[in-house]
């Protein structure tokens, strides 16, 4: 029986070292932007300044991108080939992560 207890107790740590990972979640940026090509992606700590550009190629119309990221508040800015922004303030990313279809319905 101690040998049974000591089996389980082991297991169920090593279940969450396991579970303890970077603590970064997936945030999925998806370009349903019609004929726009994404040239850059924002994703900064809520109420700090922007940052730099998170994708290293154009997220192409159809496409999509994803970043990782702790959990926690942030802003997130995306600005296609154009100039354009569109921008999302105070999103919650939760352990989850977050996706966002961008639309031109999302230009700021």
């Amino acid at each position: 029986m101690k040998k049974m207890i000591a089996f389980i107790a082991t297991v169920s740590v090593l279940t969450l070292i396991a579970g303890c990972g970077s603590g970064n979640v997936p945030v999925k940026i998806i370009n349903d932007l019609g004929a726009w090509n994404i040239e850059e992606v924002q994703i900064d700590p809520t109420d700090s300044p922007w940052g730099e550009n998170r994708i290293t190629e154009p997220i192409v119309p159809g496409e999509n991108e994803t970043i990782s990221v702790p959990a926690g508040s942030y802003d997130m800015r995306i600005t296609d080939e154009d100039g354009d922004t569109y921008t999302r303030w105070d999103v919650e990313i939760g352990a989850e992560g977050y996706q966002w279809s961008v639309t031109l319905d999302d230009i700021d």
